[in-house]
C-alpha cells in the first residue's frame, strides 16, 4: 500500500510541472496584482470549453491602455460571462471563432435569440461573419434590433461573400453621408428586401 502511495505521489509531482508547461504564456506578461485573478477566469473559462484566447487578449488591452486592475478583470470576466451565453444561443458545437463573434456581438447590443435565429437560418454554416457584420452595423450606428433583423434576411441565401461586399456597401454609403439605417436598407439585395419586408409583417 506504501509503495503504491509513493507511485502515486511521484506521478503527481512529475504531471505537475506539465500543466504549468501548458498554461498560456502571454499570462505572465500581466501585473503580479490581477494575473492571479485573470489566470482563474481563463482556467475556468477552459474548463468549461471555451476559446480562452480572447480572454488573455483583453486582458493585455486593458493592461496596455492603462486601465485599473479591477477594470481589467472586470471586463475579462464580462467577456467570460458573453462566450457562455454565446454558446447557449449558438450551440454547444460552435467554433471558438464563432463564439468569440458571438460574444462581440451580445457585447455591442445583440441578444441571445438573434443569435440563435441566425444559427437556425445558417444551419451547418460557419457564423463568423455574419456575426462579424451584425457586430459592424451596430458599431456604425444601425440599432442592434435592426442590424440583427437586416443579417437574418441576408442569413437564407448569402454566402460570406456577399455578407463583406454588403458590409462594404454599408460603409462607403456611410462614408458618402447616407444615415446608417438606410444605407443597411439600401444594400439589401431584393430577396433579402422581400424577407426581411414578410418577417415584418408577421404578426
Amino acid at each position: 500500500m506504501t509503495r503504491h502511495i509513493g507511485v502515486l505521489t511521484l506521478t503527481l509531482m512529475a504531471w505537475r510541472p506539465l500543466v504549468a508547461q501548458s498554461r498560456d504564456p502571454r499570462l505572465d506578461r500581466l501585473a503580479p496584482t490581477i494575473r492571479p485573478q485573470v489566470a482563474a477566469i481563463v482556467d475556468s473559462a477552459d474548463g468549461a470549453g471555451l476559446p480562452t484566447g480572447p480572454l488573455i487578449q483583453k486582458a493585455l488591452e486593458g493592461t496596455t491602455k492603462g486601465a485599473s486592475d479591477l477594470a481589467v478583470v472586470s471586463a475579462v470576466g464580462a467577456l467570460a460571462d458573453a462566450l457562455r451565453a454565446a454558446r447557449g444561443a449558438l450551440g454547444p458545437r460552435a467554433t471558438g471563432d464563432e463564439l468569440n463573434a458571438g460574444a462581440v456581438a451580445l457585447r455591442v447590443g445583440a441578444s441571445a435569440q438573434d443569435l440563435a435565429a441566425l444559427r437556425a437560418a445558417r444551419a451547418g454554416r460557419d457564423l463568423v461573419v455574419s456575426l462579424g457584420v451584425l457586430s459592424d452595423l451596430v458599431a456604425r450606428g444601425v440599432p442592434a434590433d435592426t442590424a440583427a433583423r437586416v443579417v437574418l434576411a441576408l442569413a437564407a441565401r448569402a454566402q460570406d461573400a456577399e455578407y463583406v461586399a454588403f458590409r462594404r456597401g454599408v460603409a462607403r454609403d456611410i462614408t458618402l453621408g447616407v444615415p446608417p439605417i438606410a444605407s443597411a436598407f439600401g444594400q439589401l439585395n431584393a430577396s433579402a428586401r422581400a424577407a426581411l419586408l414578410g418577417g415584418a409583417k408577421r404578426p
